[in-house]
Parts: C-alpha cells; structure tokens; sequence
C-alpha cells in the first residue's frame, strides 16, 4: 500500500456545524456525546461549532477528547461536539449528509481507517490539510502523506486472526482457518461489508487458484458462499464483536491486534495469531470533511495539529496499542518489543487494494449480500 510512488494517507479534519443529525438507525453501534465547552466563552466573540468523529469502543476516545479539552480552555469560543461510531456505520451516514447538503456536513473532521479514508478520496469528501497550521506533520515520514495533503496517516494497525484461547483447541495459524477450519464452522464473526478483512486475505491466499482478483471478486464471493457456514455472525462494532468473542458466542474473527491487545489487558480470554502469510497492514488517518466553514476548517486544523503532537500520539499509542507513524513519538515500554509497532515488519504484510475498494464497494455490496447473506 504505501510502496513505489504511490503514497497514500487517509487522515481526515472535518469541520461542521453543531446542528448534529441524530443518526438514523441503521445498524451498529453510535452515540453522540455531550459537547466540550467553555462555561467561560460567552462574550468571547462568534462561536465556532464543529463536531468531531471518534471511534468507540476500546479507549479510542480517550486522547481525542483530553486534547479537545484543553483546546477549548484555550479558545474559548469554540464548541466541539464528538460523535463515536465506527467506520463501517458513519462514513454512508457522511455520504448521504454530503448528497442532502454539500455545505452542511454531518462530521467535520476526525479518525478514519484505510477504508473510509480510500472511499473519501474518491467521493471528494475530504478538504486538503493546511500544513502551515499542521506542522507537526513534519515528523512522520513522507511515505505517509498524499500528494494534495488530503489527510495524513497516523498509526499504522495490523489485521490478524483475534481468537478465544480459553474455548480454541489449536490456535489458527493461517488465513485458511478461517474459512476452512472446521472447529470454527459457524463460529467466526466477520464484519458486514468490511470487505479487506476477509475478501483480501482471500485473494492474497487463494486468488490465483480460485482466478479471483480485485478486477474479478466473484469468484470470492462464490468461495465464501460455498463455505458460508463457517459465519456465525456479522458485526458492525468493536464492542459487539468484543462481547461475542468473550462469551465464546464466536470464536474467531480477522480484526485489529493492536485493539484487542487492549481487551486481553482488560482480562479478556483472547489471544492474536499472525497468520503465516501475513497480516492485513491498515492504516489509520486524520482528516478535515469538505463543505465545513473557513472557520472550522482553521479550528480543526489546529485541533489535528495537537493530535499530531508527540506526546499525544505517544499517549495514543499507550492506552490503545496503536502504533503510530510520528517519529518524535515514543513507543510505550509495554509496547517497545512488539513487532507490530515497526513499520518495517507492517511492509510485509497483505495490502489490500484500497483504490479498487473504494471505487467498487456499491457493486461488492450487491454481490455480498446476493451471494452470501442470503445463505446466512
């Protein structure tokens, strides 16, 4: 994903209005918590409301919202609002808000995965990052960065096999265990429509010998829908799915190893396998969302160029497990033995092809759900 001259990043700033759109219910998991303000502001000049996406779940607010915090002691006309979903649920809530009105955009900036971030590119959904205000840009590699500024790639996850080591009697090794092994026979939870999760690894493993590619996923599709009774369930959170793992209601699922380095922390009965082909290398970005004011554009900029900082990513790193991409930052203690936090190690990996992705997920969707839902 990130070799020769093609760089990619997918970070995204969005500035909107505080006017949320109470997200309609469309599956997953989303709540919008109460607004970060100044009691001082009023009188402070014109109020600058702008909301911010954050992931939930597994302390990923945790950073976000300290930073936020302080910056509005700072500027006290300021008012940011956080909505916490996942991916997978909020960027078709961003697409529609976009279709109903370019200008009033339902998320102005926040987190994005690979996924989210490659879709934006192509939906023009993400406004350039002003690197006269983000400066601290400067300390992550050039090979993290898009051409236009277009977001900026913080951390860098890796998509393993996560497991309950209490009820698995021999650990996965492979990618094959996925959809092959029959003591996960409908035992595994995959994410709806997450398709570089599961679809990815598939191509990378067995492409050649099913003729399945990017360009041809049918054959994909059809292979899953042959071996569709290894699915227990789909998921649309990071919650759920730690709930479902927990319980041993599943057993295994192809997910973030550096998330669920922080459940078995927790105490969850869970371990991570590195499948032998590799692990999925998944990008994790910063981005603004087009159609919000100058104003919020300036505002999250700024509120991006404090995430940016070394101590918060180091911070970030500590209380989620994420590598990070800085390199001023720190690598925790607990963490500096872990291969995963080496970008090195994150090269070798499966890298799926975003672009291809992003630009064929409506006509992926259709197939999925043809082909493999209706058998679940």
């Amino acid at each position: 994903m990130f070799t020769g001259t093609r760089k990619r990043s997918y970070v995204w700033l969005t500035l909107t209005l505080a006017l949320m759109l109470v997200l309609s219910a469309c599956g997953g998991s989303s709540t919008n918590s109460p607004a970060v303000n100044n009691p001082d502001s009023a009188g402070s000049g014109k109020k600058v409301k702008l909301t911010m996406f954050i992931w939930a779940g597994s302390n990923q607010d945790t950073v976000p919202k300290e930073v936020v915090a302080e910056y509005v002691k700072k500027h006290p006309n300021v008012e940011v609002t956080f909505e916490e979903s996942s991916n997978s649920v909020m960027y078709p809530k961003m697409v529609a808000g976009k279709q109903a009105d370019p200008n009033n955009p339902i998320v102005n900036f926040g987190y994005f995965n690979a996924d989210a971030s490659a879709k934006g590119l192509n939906d023009d959904m993400w406004e350039p990052l002003d690197t006269s205000i983000v400066t601290n840009m400067k300390d992550i590699p050039e090979q993290f960065h898009t051409s236009d500024n277009k977001g900026i790639v913080w951390g860098v996850s890796s998509f393993a096999l996560v497991y309950n080591k209490n009820l698995v009697k021999t650990p996965p090794t492979s990618w094959n265990d996925l959809w092959d092994n029959k003591e996960f026979k409908g035992k595994s939870a995959l994410w709806d429509y997450m398709f570089y999760s599961y679809l990815s690894p598939l191509i990378a493993v067995k492409g050649e010998e099913l003729g399945a590619s990017y360009e041809n996923p049918e054959p994909a599709f059809k292979f899953w829908a042959e071996h569709s009774d290894q699915i227990g369930t789909l998921v649309t959170s990071n919650d759920q799915l730690k709930g479902l793992l927990d319980s041993g209601d599943a057993l295994i699922a192809p997910f973030s190893a550096q998330v669920a380095q922080t459940w078995i922390d927790g105490g969850s009965p869970l371990a991570v396998a590195y499948p032998k082909e590799g692990a999925i290398s998944f990008p994790y970005s910063l981005q603004v969302v087009k159609g919000s004011t100058p104003e919020q554009q300036k505002v999250a900029n700024e509120i991006i160029n404090e995430l940016l900082s070394a101590e918060a990513l180091s911070r970030y790193a500590e209380v989620t497990g994420t590598p990070v991409t800085s390199t001023a930052a720190a690598v925790p203690d607990k963490y500096k033995n872990d291969p995963s936090f080496s970008v090195e190690e994150q090269s070798k990996g499966i890298n799926p092809n975003w672009d291809a992705l992003a630009k064929n997920s409506s006509a992926w969707k259709e197939q999925w759900d043809r082909l493999v839902k209706t058998k679940l």
